[in-house]
């Protein structure tokens, strides 16, 4: 690699020490190192916005929480550039590696002992009038959910060809596997295997007894309407915001290009559900 390119929440000072570093071992490998501006902390990289460091780092290295990365993936995925994400945050389900074993991690991956996961993401349109009037890319979530006023959308759900689904209910995430271990799994949304190729459908605070979560393969269209017009959104990864006017359609589709995230252990995903969800605990009396 001859360029590595470090995005570094400034919300994390704890993690500028660590940025440091890895800089400086970045350029003990002979490679040249970038950092986002403005750059937090001073550590003699030249400083580049998000698009021209992706543009030019063979290596994205992103010390911060999901968010940081989710941010990140967007510019970085249409350019096919790898990401090494570096736990900073609360949970922190997509970053490869904690913050103790991050030069080694970056040690691994100049020496190429690595893996890249691959991981689906989604491309979400607003129809307005029949025109596209906003393309965004998502790699957790589309979230089509209810504004300001606290009262139920009327949403439908439409995969391929055929209505599937009315739901009562403040809202519907469409999450792929990524996304299934955030909001949608607090919605009661199923844990997915990154590597699997679905999309899960899951209904927010549904107005029924019946209501489930769907899992749909991943290659069928989705079209939401909310029915509910200057009370309803469409939010992408958290990040993203739109409000939905009269008549409005978000139609999602699997994205044409992936997440590519560097993988140091085979087993993360399931050492990952332990140490960040406390997935299987046992509560004993």
């Amino acid at each position: 690699m001859d360029c590595i390119g470090l995005v570094v929440n400034p919300s994390k000072p704890d993690a500028f020490p660590l940025g440091a570093r890895l800089a400086e071992r970045a350029r003990a490998a002979s490679c040249r190192v970038l950092i986002e501006s403005p750059a937090p902390f001073p550590c003699g990289a030249e400083e580049a916005s998000l698009p021209d460091l992706v543009a030019r780092s063979d290596l994205l290295v992103v010390l911060g929480g999901d968010g940081s990365l989710l941010r990140v993936a967007r510019e970085a995925a249409p350019a096919g550039k790898p990401m090494l994400g570096i736990q900073f945050g609360h949970y922190g389900f997509i970053m490869e590696t904690e913050p103790e074993e991050a030069l080694e991690a970056l040690e691994r991956v100049l020496e190429g002992r690595f893996t890249l996961s691959r991981r689906m993401m989604l491309q979400t349109e607003l129809l307005r009038g029949g025109e596209v009037a906003g393309r965004h890319l998502a790699l957790n979530d589309v979230v089509v959910g209810r504004g300001e006023l606290s009262r139920l959308l009327r949403l439908s759900v439409v995969v391929g060809s055929h209505e599937v689904v009315r739901y009562s209910a403040d809202g519907l995430i469409i999450a792929t596997p990524t996304g299934s271990t955030a909001y949608s799994l607090s919605a009661g949304g199923p844990v997915v295997h990154p590597d699997l190729d679905v999309v899960t459908l899951t209904p927010i605070a549904p107005h029924t007894l019946s209501a489930r979560a769907l899992v749909i393969p991943a290659e069928e269209e989705i079209k939401v309407s909310a029915g509910d017009p200057g009370n309803s959104t469409v939010t992408v990864d958290g990040q993203h915001f739109e409000r939905l006017g009269e008549g409005d359609l978000v139609r999602i589709v699997r994205a044409p290009v992936t997440a590519d995230l560097v993988q140091i252990s085979s087993t993360a995903f399931y050492k990952q559900l332990d140490s960040r969800l406390g997935f299987g605990e046992r509560f004993e009396r």
